[in-house]
């Protein structure tokens, strides 16, 4: 069995590739933000502050993530022969499965607190744009792993090299897509793909849009189960949620979860 100090600095190896991706793609969805932005009054200072967030998801999230790879069971997929013709369909099934069990994920992460203590980081920034995506506390990559991943991986974790990296594009792109600073709507495609003016209503304030559009690829899922709002024309709510400041200083951000877990387990 590999130590979990090998197998984290396997991770981190492992990532870098996403990570370029990732921030290629910020930086370019990020032009366009600076270009033609829905809320013009945007610094530099939130995405600044959100990319540190980044490098603490990034380092701190995969040395968790070591030690469920280095300490628990280890991971298992189907293999089988899949038909050329069924490859853009597996990609499709793929993306879907995930994130039907992402949508319950996180509706569980606004439902309860111990969750919630872990994604509250993320709704807290009142500038949402592309580099919101990365603004989450690092342990939710290990819980993201355990509760959504696993699953996804058994099931189309054979499929090979490139089935993979397609999913993880299409899945980064949705991602940033969705939490960009752009006033797009996707017009007749807005109730089947995710995209800026849908999403935004998940981070809103407004009381009529909480608990709304939990999905971040298929809104099909948030129809199917009742929680859609279709953006109307020119909605586009102030974001930010109540509780941890948007400002708030970073080390307050990495310890709040603890805190909130060690302030619960007291009171039991």
């Amino acid at each position: 069995m590999e130590s979990w100090w090998d197998v984290w600095k396997q991770l981190l190896w492992q990532d870098g590739r996403v990570t370029s991706m990732a921030l290629a793609a910020v930086a370019g969805i990020t032009l366009l933000e600076l270009l033609v932005p829905a809320e013009p009054d945007q610094g530099m200072r939130g995405r600044a502050r959100n990319l540190v967030y980044l490098l603490y998801f990034k380092v701190l999230g995969l040395g968790a993530m070591a030690l469920w790879f280095a300490f628990g069971p280890p991971p298992a997929y189907l293999v089988f022969e899949a038909p050329a013709y069924t490859t853009w369909l597996l990609v499709l099934a793929n993306l879907f499965v995930f994130d039907f069990l992402y949508y319950w994920y996180h509706r569980a992460q606004h439902r309860f607190q111990a969750l919630w203590a872990i994604h509250e980081l993320h709704h807290a920034d009142t500038e949402l744009n592309a580099t919101t995506s990365y603004r989450t506390y690092w342990l939710e990559a290990l819980v993201q792993l355990i509760l959504v991943s696993t699953a996804t991986h058994f099931l189309f974790g054979g499929l090979g090299a490139w089935h993979t990296d397609v999913v993880i594009g299409l899945t980064i792109f949705f991602l940033l897509f969705g939490h960009a600073n752009l006033r797009l709507s996707l017009g007749p495609l807005s109730g089947v793909l995710c995209g800026p003016q849908v999403h935004r209503i998940h981070h809103s304030r407004i009381a009529e849009h909480q608990d709304r559009n939990f999905a971040q690829i298929f809104p099909l899922i948030d129809r199917i189960f009742g929680t859609y709002h279709a953006p109307r024309t020119g909605e586009f709510p102030p974001t930010g949620a109540q509780g941890l400041a948007s400002d708030a200083p970073i080390i307050q951000a990495l310890v709040q979860p603890l805190r909130i877990w060690a302030s619960a387990f007291r009171a039991h």
